[in-house]
């Protein structure tokens, strides 16, 4: 049960919502100020930039049963980037990059996870940016539980989860020259089960 419980979380990891574990489906939600949902990039071939979205929703449900099948959906909001600097960011806005104006979020949604040990999976799913759907993976790590100290009502499940893709697969080849093709994704979260549900 502890490995089942924690694949399923660990996908939910990956950025969504879940809940309670006491009925044949795992539903757990999201600690906004425990998630983080990151990317790096390489500049000049020197140094990576790394940026963070800071406003996102999800959802993500597991038949303890067939773990395989968990329901994994994220929706991020582009325009709550931060990668430390305004002026950077106001211009990844624009229609050479994020093009926030006519593609305001980026998705994903999963297709299958893939148990590699009792705490490790493979979570594979469709990543929507700019308007452009390509199939993606993430390693996904189940952290482990605690009870959380400000509520004696709910565990706190934590996870870590990382991938990559290439920016050009997904139209956005501008400055190519200059800023890697190859984009990190690491996302780290805390998801919060309620025991009295």
């Amino acid at each position: 049960m502890r490995f089942l419980s924690g694949v399923s979380a660990l996908i939910a990891a990956v950025l969504v919502g879940l809940s309670p574990a006491r009925s044949e489906t795992v539903q757990l939600d999201f600690d906004p100020g425990h998630t983080h949902i990151m990317f790096s990039v390489m500049h000049l071939g020197l140094s990576r930039t790394y940026g963070e979205f800071e406003k996102f929703e999800g959802r993500a449900v597991l038949d303890v049963d067939r773990p395989e099948g968990v329901v994994v959906e994220l929706t991020i909001d582009v325009a709550s980037l931060d990668s430390g600097l305004k002026a950077r960011d106001d211009n990844l806005m624009g229609g050479s990059w994020f093009d926030v104006e006519d593609h305001p979020t980026m998705t994903f949604t999963a297709t299958g996870l893939d148990v590699t040990s009792e705490t490790t999976g493979k979570l594979s799913g469709d990543f929507t940016l700019l308007g452009e759907t390509r199939p993606i993976v993430l390693d996904v790590a189940f952290n482990g539980t605690a009870s959380d100290p400000f509520s004696s009502r709910t565990t706190r499940w934590g996870f870590s989860a990382s991938g990559a893709i290439k920016r050009s697969d997904f139209g956005m080849d501008f400055g190519l020259s200059f800023v890697g093709d190859d984009i990190t994704l690491v996302i780290e979260t805390e998801l919060l089960q309620r025991d009295d549900e």
